[in-house]
């Protein structure tokens, strides 16, 4: 049995008819988003989408799906995580998450879903961070000084430079981190950087195996 499969089926429990779901990304969210579409009550949920790639397997799904100013709140975020542990995640692998973020921060209840090869006892790896173009080279320097080493992520399917759905650079800097709070909020006071992709604010992670799931 897929483990993916399994974290979004615990996460769907969470769900209930007329909620307004905001919907992350990436390859455990779209096995979410494929079960929201199989369910009887399905025209009756209202989605926000973190990514063009979401939205279009919400709308292939049959899902209603609005933009974040449509909606007075959101009752319920799910997204998945590229390294997660109980203080903190690491997120954005996909690029999408400074919206992600957006979404799951103002969400009354955010729910993470991964497999077990997501969860660490320790929150190091690549930390993504969503720069505006013509400030990347500063942001560069900036993080520099701090001791790191960031690179700015290079396309594979055209030239130059990886641009997100906002139009923005992003940068990948490899990171151990001890206290997640502290550095979110440092990398994100740098003029430039629109967001970066330490979250630490969630109140549950699913994670799903060959037998089912569990929580964290």
């Amino acid at each position: 049995m897929n483990s993916k499969l399994n974290a979004s089926k615990g996460a769907l429990e969470e769900v209930k008819t007329g909620m307004v779901l905001g919907l992350g990304s990436g390859t455990t969210v779209k096995y979410f988003i494929e079960l929201l579409g199989q369910r009887e009550d399905k025209d009756s949920f209202t989605c926000i989408t973190t990514s063009f790639d979401s939205k279009w397997i919400a709308l292939k799904n049959g899902l209603k799906v609005v933009e974040l100013d449509q909606v007075e709140k959101i009752d319920l975020a799910v997204d998945g995580a590229d390294v997660a542990t109980k203080i903190g995640l690491l997120k954005g692998g996909g690029g999408a998450l400074t919206l992600e973020k957006i979404v799951a921060y103002n969400a009354e209840k955010f729910v993470v879903i991964v497999d077990e090869s997501k969860i660490k006892e320790n929150l190091q790896g690549k930390v993504v961070i969503e720069v505006l173009p013509k400030s990347y080279s500063v942001v560069m320097k900036k993080l520099e000084g701090m001791g790191f080493h960031p690179k700015v992520r290079i396309a594979s399917e055209k030239l130059g430079p990886t641009i997100s759905d906002n139009g923005n650079f992003l940068l990948d800097v490899e990171m151990e981190i001890v206290n997640p709070k502290e550095m979110e909020k440092e990398l994100n006071f740098i003029p430039g950087i629109m967001d970066n992709g330490i979250f630490t604010k969630f109140d549950k992670i699913i994670i799903g195996n060959d037998e089912g799931f569990r929580e964290y």
